[in-house]
């Protein structure tokens, strides 16, 4: 990922499951910034060019109807804290964390692949950013509002949150939760039996690899319960601190989305895709221990073009504490 801020420059961002190669342009609101070149108070807009990837391990991987709305999430994921710290001045020891992200596609059609075999479409991100909790006219934090375009056209919008930790909170934060989940075996929540993988079908993927969901358990009425796998799974989804990677949980939602649409309502996951997820994250989630995701799937309706659509509410839970709530609705197409 090529760093451009207007002119030529040759900075790159290298992250582990990125797209491709990617640029991303700074779009200040005066030439005055490049005089100045000082640290942002306000809004600040870029965008994020670059194309569909063919060849990626994960986002190419599945039924390949449509782009893989990961894509979107993903290179913004991996931005965020870039941003902060190069046009906001946030120191660069104090790490991003992103704790809420939203998207919603308002036009399927662009997200629908191209029938012939995958190919390289055009693929922008418009980023608005702000700064959030200024102390010392340093950002604590940064709210991202976001335009996707594929092949020129508006097809989805968006909103995250990042908050930016001090190294030694940080550390504490991740020491106190670890020490909280180890010191509480009273409320200790485990799979029941050796977990398997979920049908590749079913969860919307096919290499083993990037299966990260076990075969759901306690079915009934909509409901469903599945277990998070560690390992193995593809390199993509490698976290840092023992921790599950945010790329990790949000691919767990995914596939549990659709397997609860699919056994519910019968919506074929080889045709459907999110076009919508929530997402709020409330804590870390340690590796070594068991991470289950519960699922209910609503009522099957109708999106505004008359396909099946149904929303499913999601909970990430680690010894009975929140990890991440989510809510997806999933749209089978035509």
């Amino acid at each position: 990922m090529t760093v451009d801020n207007g002119t030529a420059s040759p900075p790159t961002i290298h992250g582990h499951a990125t797209a491709g190669t990617q640029h991303l342009i700074h779009r200040p609101p005066s030439r005055a910034y490049y005089a100045l070149d000082a640290p942002s108070l306000g809004e600040e807009n870029f965008t994020l060019v670059g194309a569909t990837p063919v060849t990626h391990p994960l986002f190419n991987d599945g039924p390949g109807r449509f782009h893989d709305l990961q894509i979107a999430t993903e290179t913004v994921r991996e931005i965020g804290e870039f941003v902060g710290h190069r046009y906001f001045g946030v120191p660069d020891d104090r790490p991003g964390l992103f704790y809420r992200f939203t998207l919603d596609l308002t036009d399927l059609s662009a997200w629908r692949t191209d029938r012939d075999g995958p190919r390289p479409v055009p693929l922008a991100t418009h980023i608005r950013a702000r700064p959030a909790n200024v102390v010392a006219e340093v950002p604590r934090g940064l709210d991202f509002h976001l335009q996707v375009t594929i092949d020129g056209r508006p097809c989805a919008t968006g909103a995250a949150g990042l908050v930016f930790l001090m190294p030694q909170l940080y550390r504490k934060h991740v020491e106190h939760s670890r020490r909280a989940l180890q010191a509480a075996p009273e409320i200790d929540d485990a799979p029941d039996r050796p977990l398997r993988p979920a049908v590749s079908a079913e969860a919307g993927r096919y290499a083993p690899e990037n299966i990260v969901i076990s075969e759901p358990a306690d079915v009934s009425r909509g409901r469903l319960s599945t277990w998070l796998l560690p390992t193995p799974v593809s390199p993509v989804f490698t976290g840092a601190d023992g921790q599950f990677s945010g790329l990790h949980l949000l691919e767990a939602l995914r596939q549990t989305s659709l397997v609860a649409a699919g056994r519910t309502h019968g919506l074929s996951p080889a045709h459907s895709t999110l076009g919508a997820c929530q997402v709020h994250f409330r804590g870390p989630a340690e590796r070594d221990l068991p991470l289950r995701c519960a699922a209910v799937a609503g009522p099957l309706g109708r999106d505004d073009e008359g396909r099946p659509s149904v929303a499913v509410t999601l909970t990430l839970t680690q010894r009975r504490r929140a990890v991440a709530e989510a809510r997806t609705t999933v749209v089978q197409d035509h």
